[in-house]
């Protein structure tokens, strides 16, 4: 058992570039647009701290319990399985730099790090805090006792935002904006019109399109995570 999930640890990542990242750029593109008129005019240069800002968020993550969801799917969902399987294809690793290496991509990028938000850095903070290892290793009694209703990769994403601490994060949300320049000074950017100009090419690009849908024919529906994930974050009611 141990060789086989060591094995299986080897071959098998967990989804990275594209899908979160661009998933969680998406949800606050959105979330800047919503909530522009709660967003105080920074005259002063930011200090350079939202990275910090970004980490007390990440820090709401439940990790354990989502890497525990995802074993569950892993080991007890097939679509899931073969979903992760496709991830160490070299396909899938081609799509993957296909999509970083766009030019509307790389501008989209540019321009997050220009106004703070460092996609390699949120995404290596991220990696501290999760084990990998752990959603490939064999379910163990208590595990395999959970009985859980699988529902492939999208009810995958939807549980996994269920365990969030939606109340905790709108709270962090709104003090952050209260609080801290750099926090509102980024949103202050992500409302601007530069800022849609560059969201708007990407959304745009005919490439990216055709590379997203590559990845959807393995169940990888990113513009329908962006919707979960966006719907679940739905402030409307503030």
């Amino acid at each position: 058992m141990v060789c086989v999930a060591s094995e299986r640890a080897i071959r098998r990542t967990v989804p990275t570039v594209p899908a979160w990242p661009l998933i969680a750029l998406m949800v606050m593109a959105e979330l800047g647009q919503i909530f522009g008129y709660h967003i105080r005019h920074i005259e002063e240069e930011p200090s350079h701290q939202l990275q910090q800002d970004l980490m007390d968020f990440i820090d709401l993550v439940p990790f354990e319990d989502v890497q525990r969801l995802m074993q569950y799917y892993y080991h007890y969902d097939v679509e899931v399985e073969s979903a992760f399987d496709y991830v160490s294809t070299e396909d899938y690793t081609q799509i993957r730099l296909d999509i970083v290496n766009l030019g509307e991509v790389r501008s989209f990028r540019r321009y997050l790090d220009s106004i703070g938000f460092s996609v390699e850095k949120v995404w290596t903070e991220l990696n501290k805090r999760f084990d990998t290892d752990d959603i490939f290793a064999e379910p163990d009694e208590s595990l395999r006792m959970l009985n859980l209703t699988t529902r492939g990769l999208n009810g995958l994403v939807d549980d996994i935002l269920a365990l969030l601490p939606q109340d905790e994060i709108i709270l962090l949300f709104f003090d952050k904006l209260e609080t801290s320049n750099d926090f509102s000074f980024f949103f202050e950017q992500i409302g601007s019109g530069e800022f849609e100009n560059v969201l708007n090419m990407l959304q745009s690009s005919q490439q990216l399109r055709i590379l997203l849908w590559r990845l959807q024919r393995h169940g990888f529906d990113i513009p329908g995570w962006i919707q979960l994930v966006q719907k679940y974050f739905s402030f409307s009611s503030f």
